[in-house]
């Protein structure tokens, strides 16, 4: 089941009531508790995962701040474009960096497919490599007693 193209953009009420949820669950809920949510009508109470309720609070975090998102399955496939998009790069400069190889990806027909851990994996490793690359050169400055 493809979520990407349901980007959750929240309302200022939206954003209002995130806040506010999320500071009352923060104040009654201590993290060893037991959460559960009762059903109108018979009472019933349903548990729900600590797991789930994690995710939960962080949709919250996320909404209360008024950005919007989209959840995404690790093992979702994506296209050439949208994987651009995520990187904040072009499609072009995507393709270059699948032909040589550094994001695994498979061919449907013409078109490529990135499973979106990959594309964070390979995320991750060039924000590692980008600072890594600034750390070298501050080193540098102070070696060189440039004042930075």
């Amino acid at each position: 089941m493809a979520v990407l193209d349901e980007t959750f953009v929240p309302s200022e009420v939206d954003t209002e009531t995130a806040k506010a949820f999320s500071r009352t669950l923060a104040r009654q809920i201590a993290p060893e508790s037991r959460v559960t949510i009762q059903r109108e009508g018979d009472g019933e109470e349903i548990e729900i995962p600590r797991t789930v309720f994690n995710v939960l609070m962080k949709v919250l975090s996320v909404m209360s701040e008024g950005k919007p998102f989209t959840l995404i399955p690790m093992d979702e496939e994506l296209t050439t474009q949208q994987a651009a998009d995520i990187l904040n790069v072009s499609r072009p400069y995507l393709n270059k960096v699948l032909d040589l190889g550094e994001i695994p990806h498979r061919k449907v027909g013409r078109n490529r497919r990135i499973k979106f851990c990959d594309l964070l994996e390979y995320k991750k490793q060039q924000e590692r490599r980008s600072k890594d690359g600034l750390q070298e050169l501050a080193d540098q400055a102070q070696d060189l007693n440039m004042g930075y």
